[in-house]
């Protein structure tokens, strides 16, 4: 990656998280001068330097490189997790995902950027209101105590489904005829609830 790009994307970063170079500098014990000097001559820092700026972001090598350049101003980009949830009738669910690429959130969910998470949708259960290939932005706050779309882990495979809480049960229905409801007692081990669906990404038609 050129210095340039480098710098470009760190002060992309700084600016969607609301904070400045000095606080960036205080964070990962780098002199406010050395990276000054090096932005300034589009100088790439040293790979122990750009290991703490990572740190200090939260995010891997392979994350920033991913990151867009030029995001969409009052635009959040949001990280999309290789694992996929199964509109349909189950997705494996992988112990841990790669980030494969950003979306762009709208400015007024910014108050979810740190608990957001986004995964592509696989299968046809949910239409119409989720299609195959759509991408999904869900917290990780697990159930919020209302009906609506989630994402989950049941019986050890990754769903995207609309829940609705019974006295003594959840019920999990897809939004496609097609398929049958599902039951599950709320305390069921095989049945996590991982997140509430905020927005959806949907794909071009053709």
């Amino acid at each position: 990656m050129e210095a340039d790009i480098f710098w470009k994307k760190v002060k992309q970063i700084l600016t969607e998280k609301d904070h400045n170079q000095e606080w960036l500098c205080e964070q990962a014990g780098i002199p406010l001068s050395t990276l000054r000097n090096k932005i300034c001559i589009s100088r790439m820092p040293t790979f122990e330097e750009v290991m703490k700026i990572l740190k200090v972001f939260k995010m891997t090598l392979e994350e920033f490189t991913a990151y867009p350049e030029n995001p969409q101003k009052d635009v959040i980009n949001i990280p999309v997790y290789e694992q996929a949830f199964s509109a349909g009738r189950g997705q494996e669910f992988g112990d841990s995902s790669e980030i494969i690429d950003y979306v762009a959130l709208p400015n007024e969910l910014k108050k979810y950027t740190d608990n957001m998470r986004a995964s592509y949708v696989r299968g046809d259960s949910m239409e119409p209101t989720l299609f195959d290939n759509d991408i999904i932005l869900y917290d990780n706050f697990g159930y919020d105590g209302t009906d609506g779309i989630y994402a989950i882990n049941y019986r050890g495979a990754s769903f995207v489904k609309r829940l609705q809480r019974a006295k003594d049960y959840v019920r999990i229905i897809s939004d496609n005829k097609k398929y049958d409801e599902m039951t599950e007692n709320g305390e069921s081990e095989d049945f996590r609830v991982i997140g509430k669906v905020r927005y959806v990404v949907h794909k071009v038609q053709g």
